[in-house]
């Protein structure tokens, strides 16, 4: 076939001005370089193939690792048409590919023969009757990123030199396009994200602040003009919440992200209208225009710090309220055994005794039912007030432990007598009358006392034992008695409770009730608690409150924990097979918390019954992670590490801190039913139910309700955005099988 050459009336000099004054015209042209990259690729194709009299000019890009190029423009001069897209994969023409890695320009006048390009011949050359082609590789640094294509159709054709330097020189402006747009679409990237960001963005060139953006006019409360040229200084109080001075902690920190060590902190700054707020702050050094210059960033954090001096507060007040007694303000059952355990440890290194001494109002039910809970509750705010003078140094503690019971703690006791002079004083206190409304009152005790460490070694143990004796000391009539084994009749019943709750789990009189826990916006069931019941052959229905704490004593709370689990996955099991994926929360006591071994065993129980490990939740009280906290929060991490759901139980009325909060990785809180029962009644645990869920929500947790019992509550906890709710208005506590029918009832209203 006869090589030709294009236009060959026009001499070469004729055609080497025209190509000159075409790459002159797009290397100005506007298309070029102010339009959109589709556009300016569009243009420059077009351009080619009409100034070389060819039939097709397309532009090609080859991916980072040389494996394929993709078309982003083809012109098609017949048609004038535009297409795109086509993908070539390098393992299919390795001879093309080495030549664009190679070759400046491969000018194959027979294309179907050259073997640089002969591979494309039966898929490419010949069902186009492409004939010639002449490409230009487009290079960025010495390295091929891509390739300007054109080709021939019809008959082959001669490439001169003049053609080959115009497709070299266009091609050359193709990468500077390419290079341009992707800087122009980065920069608009950033722009985007500089202008549309929430928190307030600075270039500091020095001291100085040189650009922000729009957030930085809203945060501060000015203007472009206020705030360009302004220093960190100007935009801080003089001396920070440590008392560390503003302009010299700036410029440390500045200085250090000039010298490439990233620096984040906390700030307070001023506003313009020298108003404070809380951020946190990030500094890093950048380059622009050759000068090494900071971008920071700023975050308002001032809501997120209100909330947690509030939820500090409610943190505060529930402790508070979860070791002391609200009616008389003195300190709590709870509080008591806290105390006791430093008092007993201080007293056992001294080698000195410590009495607990327990008291009960004679004739307070006589009191309350004739004058009614008004006076009473007069009563006891005046019985605690006589009490608590009595108080007169740090080795008496006074305590209200409910009802008409109260309790004193006597440190540093090295004989009977000391207590028996105690015991006078606190006789003589309440002998006094007390004048109610008119009325003269005279409220007598009874009174039982035990010993640390001849009576028991721990609170829980003196406790009993003085309860005990308080019992004699009430049945006989008299105002004291000292505790004597002889008198305790539950010593026998706790080895009774113990010895037959061993058979109990070996012989399945043990039930589990599963209460259901329904979603507050959907109404639907999302999972249940599992809670034990003791049938017991000759003495009924057994309270959990009777055996579980005895348990907890012991190392019976392992067999009995592992029972639950059991039974409890079992019946998830149960569910799956019926098509009902239902998550099943158990709660663990501290004995399980300080167990290593128990997340181990949960998993091989999960692998037994083939249950998801995301349908077994975990709850555990803050008073159990005070045991041993170090082993149980990494017990807690363990089971988070098998992707257990975990719920922090009964919130509110152990000992957490936020620092707890923090550190535990759980999902849901529980509140307390005895915030929420009251809730509607009482503003004290209205707010402590919202600053809970406050709270909750801050640290991104799920928050359950307990003790739902009306219509009422459940809407209020709905609109305070509580994700999830039980009580009795729900369900109470049912058997697996009427769990069964109230869930399809449930799922089919």
């Amino acid at each position: 076939m006869r090589e030709t050459s294009p236009k060959t009336s026009q001499s070469a000099s004729s055609l080497s001005r025209q190509l000159t004054e075409a790459y002159v015209a797009l290397s100005k042209s506007e298309e070029v370089w102010q339009s959109s990259l589709t556009q300016a690729l569009r243009h420059i194709t077009q351009t080619c193939a009409n100034v070389l009299g060819v039939e097709r000019a397309s532009i090609w890009q080859i991916s980072p690792d040389m494996a394929k190029m993709e078309c982003l423009c083809l012109y098609l001069e017949e048609q004038n048409r535009f297409e795109s897209g086509l993908v070539l994969e390098a393992r299919a023409y390795p001879r093309y590919f080495s030549a664009l890695a190679l070759e400046r320009v491969i000018n194959a006048s027979d294309a179907q023969q050259d073997l640089r390009t002969r591979e494309f011949t039966e898929s490419y050359l010949k069902p186009l009757n492409i004939q010639s082609m002449l490409d230009g590789t487009l290079r960025n640094e010495g390295i091929t990123k891509g390739v300007l294509c054109l080709e021939q159709v019809g008959q082959r054709r001669f490439w001169t030199e003049d053609e080959q330097i115009f497709v070299a020189s266009v091609a050359d402006m193709v990468s500077q396009v390419l290079l341009f747009s992707s800087f122009r679409d980065r920069e608009m990237r950033f722009r985007a994200l500089f202008e549309g960001s929430g928190d307030a963005v600075f270039v500091l060139n020095g001291p100085r602040i040189i650009e922000c953006n729009p957030a930085a006019f809203r945060m501060f409360r000015g203007n472009r003009e206020q705030l360009l040229g302004a220093t960190p200084a100007d935009l801080s109080p003089e001396l920070q919440p440590d008392g560390s001075i503003s302009s010299s902690v700036a410029a440390s920190h500045m200085q250090n992200a000039l010298e490439g060590a990233s620096q984040f902190f906390e700030w307070t700054h001023r506003r313009l209208d020298n108003t404070l707020f809380d951020a946190e702050v990030t500094l890093n050094s950048v380059m622009l225009d050759g000068v090494n210059c900071i971008l920071g960033t700023v975050r308002d954090v001032s809501d997120r710090k209100q909330a947690e001096d509030a939820l500090v507060q409610s943190q505060r007040q529930l402790a508070y309220r979860a070791t002391h007694d609200s009616l008389t303000e003195l300190p709590n059952r709870d509080s008591l055994h806290l105390s006791a355990s430093r008092m007993l440890a201080q007293s056992k290194l001294r080698g000195l005794q410590v009495a607990v001494i327990l008291l009960d109002l004679n004739r307070f039910k006589d009191v309350n039912d004739t004058l009614g809970h008004r006076i009473g509750d007069f009563l006891l705010q005046q019985v605690a007030k006589r009490l608590s003078l009595l108080h007169k140094d740090n080795e008496l503690e006074v305590y209200r432990l409910g009802g008409d019971e109260f309790a004193l703690l006597k440190s540093h006791v090295s004989n009977r007598d000391e207590v028996i002079t105690l015991v006078d004083a606190v006789i003589e206190a309440l002998s006094k009358p007390l004048d109610v409304e008119g009325m003269s009152l005279e409220m007598g005790a009874s009174i039982g006392v035990s010993f640390f460490p001849e009576n028991g070694d721990n609170s829980h143990a003196l406790l009993r034992c003085a309860d005990v004796a308080m019992y004699q000391a009430k049945t006989h009539g008299e105002n004291l008695h000292f505790y004597d084994a002889s008198m305790d009749a539950n010593s026998t019943r706790r080895l009774t409770i113990l010895a037959d709750l061993g058979v109990a789990i070996r012989s399945n009189q043990l039930q589990l009730h599963y209460q259901p826990r329904i979603d507050l916006a959907t109404g639907a069931c999302n999972g249940c608690e599992a809670l034990l019941r003791w049938v017991h052959p000759e003495q009924g229905m057994i309270p959990p409150g009777d055996f579980i704490p005895l348990a907890e004593m012991t190392e019976m709370i392992h067999p009995l924990s592992l029972w639950v689990l059991r039974e409890a996955l079992r019946q998830v099991r149960c569910w799956l097979d019926e098509g009902k994926e239902i998550a099943v929360a158990v709660n663990l006591s501290a004995r399980n918390l300080i167990d290593v071994r128990c997340p181990a065993l949960i998993q091989s129980l999960l692998h037994e019954f083939g249950v998801p490990n995301h349908l077994l939740e975990i709850e555990i009280t803050e008073s159990a992670l005070i045991t041993d906290p170090e082993r149980a929060l990494q017990v807690v991490q363990s089971f988070h590490d098998l992707g257990l759901h975990l719920a922090i139980d009964d919130f509110g009325t152990g000992y957490s801190s936020m620092s707890y909060l923090k550190r535990l990785p759980i999902q849901t809180l529980k509140v307390d039913r005895s915030f929420v029962k009251e809730m509607l009644t009482d503003e004290a645990d209205a707010v402590i139910v919202r600053s809970t869920i406050g709270l909750a929500h801050s640290f991104g947790l799920n928050v359950v309700a307990e003790g739902v019992e009306d219509e009422a509550t459940l809407q209020a906890l709905c609109n305070l955005q509580c994700e999830q709710a039980q009580g009795y208005h729900i369900s109470r506590p049912i058997p697996a099988a009427e769990f069964d029918a109230w869930y399809l009832q449930r799922r089919g209203n």
